[in-house]
């Protein structure tokens, strides 16, 4: 049973003799990494998501700092060492994912990454998973250029053009609400939405709209994107191949990139498909299906949802119940994934006395570590 800061040490990278989790002695053809970011699911829903994803690795980067009480059983599993404090909306939750994806560059031997939150499910079985991942294309995920998107544009252009809560950015803010006026319009695609059909004053969404093109030149906007370097919109939730990774983490130590976008509203969601499609990789469609949001959250899925999981063509799904006993749960993991009867039943990893000092084990968010760590004695 795995549980912080108790670590395992982790086999280096290509050494065969090393040590290896659970699971990690079988034959597999297309060795997945998993990277789920937690900080405040139950430790049980983690468990089982990551009992679901066996015989593969399952990286948990957890911010105990959030929920100190976190055992997990699953034998597949692994801690992150030095885990970041995260928080939704945070340049620390950025920093996090690329901790992370060193830690696992560093010390396992992988062909694909895919990143994973605690309220995500496989809707189909791991081997069909294997397979797709073992196709043509080096990273899946969608997005869209926030310059060339009106919609896009409008919507979120003033996070990705201004810092946060600057002079720039409120004026901004206040635009896109002048444009859009009452429309209740909006496009749901890339594991995001934005804003559409605009319902502002004629005049006024003109004037919207002119104000924040002018903020998309470099000139104007003191951004740091130009036609080389463009910004991009999308989910978090991506997967690609190991050099993929490998160059994503190259480019996270470019001069000046983690100033810039340390300063934005929501960076995470610019960050990730920016550095992807500079990166330029044979591209694929994004691997999850996401439920319908509520304002700015997706819904969860329940049971009335199973017949559209079932005919979505993607691999994971978002947002499911925190909740292990959840009935959606148990239909998804046995009738969809085909897990055998009772698999996906949840037991509760029996729990052990938390560390003591256990801040002494979390480093700040700032500057990023990218090392690892040895186990504590």
């Amino acid at each position: 049973m795995n549980q912080h800061p108790v670590l395992p040490q982790p086999a280096a990278a290509h050494d065969p003799s090393s040590p290896k989790p659970a699971g990690q002695g079988e034959k597999i053809k297309t060795k997945i990494i998993f990277l789920v970011m937690s900080a405040v699911n139950k430790a049980a829903t983690v468990d089982q998501l990551a009992k679901a994803l066996a015989p593969h690795t399952v990286l948990v980067h957890h911010d105990f700092s959030q929920t100190p009480q976190f055992p997990l059983s699953a034998p597949n599993v692994l801690f992150v060492p030095e885990p970041l404090r995260t928080g939704w909306g945070l340049f620390s939750f950025v920093e996090a994912i690329f901790h992370s994806m060193q830690y696992a560059l560093a010390h396992f031997d992988f062909d694909y990454l895919q990143l994973l939150s605690p309220s995500c499910l496989p809707i189909k079985p791991l081997a069909q998973f294997e397979a797709h991942v073992s196709g043509g294309a080096d990273a899946h995920f969608d997005c869209m250029d926030v310059l060339r998107d009106q919609d896009a544009l409008m919507t979120i252009g003033y996070r990705a053009l201004t810092p946060d809560m600057s002079l720039r950015f409120r004026i901004a803010r206040r635009l896109s609400n002048v444009y859009f006026g009452a429309s209740l319009g909006r496009r749901e695609e890339a594991g995001i939405w934005v804003r559409s059909q605009p319902r502002g004053n004629a005049a006024g969404s003109r004037l919207a709209l002119a104000f924040t093109r002018a903020l998309g030149r470099q000139s104007i906007g003191r951004h740091i994107f130009d036609e080389k370097f463009r910004a991009y919109y999308g989910t978090t939730w991506f997967g690609a191949r190991r050099h993929v990774v490998a160059q994503m983490i190259e480019s996270f130590q470019r001069p000046g990139l983690k100033d810039y976008f340390s300063r934005l509203c929501l960076p995470e969601e610019i960050i990730l498909p920016t550095l992807l499609m500079d990166l330029r990789p044979n591209k694929g469609p994004m691997n999850h299906y996401f439920q319908h949001f509520e304002q700015s959250h997706p819904r969860l899925f329940g049971e009335s949802d199973i017949g559209r999981l079932r005919q979505s063509p993607a691999f994971f799904a978002r947002k499911f119940p925190d909740d292990a006993t959840a009935p959606v749960r148990r239909r998804v993991l046995e009738e969809m994934v085909r897990l055998p009867a009772g698999a996906a039943s949840a037991r509760a990893p029996a729990p052990r006395p938390a560390a003591s000092r256990l801040s002494s084990f979390i480093v700040p968010a700032s500057p990023l570590t990218l090392r690892a760590s040895p186990p504590p004695p």
